[in-house]
């Protein structure tokens, strides 16, 4: 799988100079230990940093994104607050998958015979990433706003309004957006048809848009663009079933067996705190 992952991050690499910067990687690996390495580094701080995220409260959210837990936390969830308000007022209060309407914020006048469903202002790129390497296979630059730890993840343009299911299921890379050939339109890709509701199965597109450029500026098609770089490679190379069966495996394990077979369960938890 090692060479997989290898493999598919340069073959679905968002631009050229991050395809350039796995290929360095690659080649300065001298055996086929330090390939594996890296392989598994990538796998933990690429995608699994993504699953990480899914299924997650705010109070993680808030622990992600300050330098101690509760340094400013006041402050950032009035920030956050600010944004996802900001953000269901772009969305005309709606999931941008499923079309369901807020059932909490959503004006009275829209609600009759609409679907409702709870929403969250849900990050493109998560806190939890490592925001450094991912610039590299991004081909950010250092002034992107990312990039900055002082900046919060949670800016507009790195922010999707989704409904709770839909939220969990593109935080896991389940679910991404492609773009097509007109601005700002994208189509709704999943890698299991039936991860999306029966009306939203067949080529389904979105398009963003926004009365407002400047305060409520539409999701950023790189930070897009690389979300559904990551997902393509986590399930073409396998890598995606590999973390969910390891999660599986970790949640199930209290001891390691006395037999070894739980070696590979462990070098592979030790391998994701190493990438961490």
């Amino acid at each position: 799988m090692c060479s997989r992952v290898l493999g598919h991050l340069i073959l679905e690499a968002p631009t050229e100079l991050g395809r350039d910067w796995v290929c360095k990687k690659i080649l300065n690996c001298p055996d086929e230990y330090a390939l594996a390495r890296l392989a598994q580094k990538y796998i933990f701080t690429f995608f699994g940093a993504f699953k990480a995220s899914a299924g997650r409260s705010l109070s993680y959210i808030v622990g992600s994104s300050l330098s101690t837990p509760n340094e400013g936390g006041i402050s950032f969830l009035a920030d956050y607050e600010e944004k996802r308000m900001l953000a269901l007022e772009r969305d005309a209060y709606r999931c941008m998958i499923t079309g369901a309407l807020d059932s909490v914020s959503a004006p009275e006048a829209l609600l009759a015979g609409v679907p409702l469903a709870a929403t969250e202002a849900t990050p493109i790129i998560p806190p939890s990433v490592d925001i450094r390497t991912f610039s590299r296979y991004a081909s950010f630059s250092n002034d992107d706003p990312l990039c900055d730890p002082a900046l919060s993840f949670y800016r507009l343009e790195n922010i999707l309004t989704l409904d709770g299911d839909m939220s969990d299921e593109f935080r896991s890379l389940n679910v991404w957006f492609e773009e097509t050939n007109r601005d700002d339109e994208y189509e709704i890709v999943t890698w299991h048809p039936s991860t999306l509701p029966a009306p939203h199965r067949r080529c389904s597109t979105v398009t963003f848009t926004t009365t407002d450029p400047v305060t409520k500026p539409v999701p950023s098609s790189r930070y897009l663009r690389l979300h559904a770089a990551c997902a393509r490679a986590a399930h073409k190379s396998g890598a995606a079933a590999y973390i969910e069966a390891l999660a599986r495996d970790i949640a199930r394990l209290t001891v390691l067996a006395e037999d070894g077979s739980s070696a590979g369960v462990l070098a592979a938890a030790l391998s994701r705190i190493a990438a961490a």
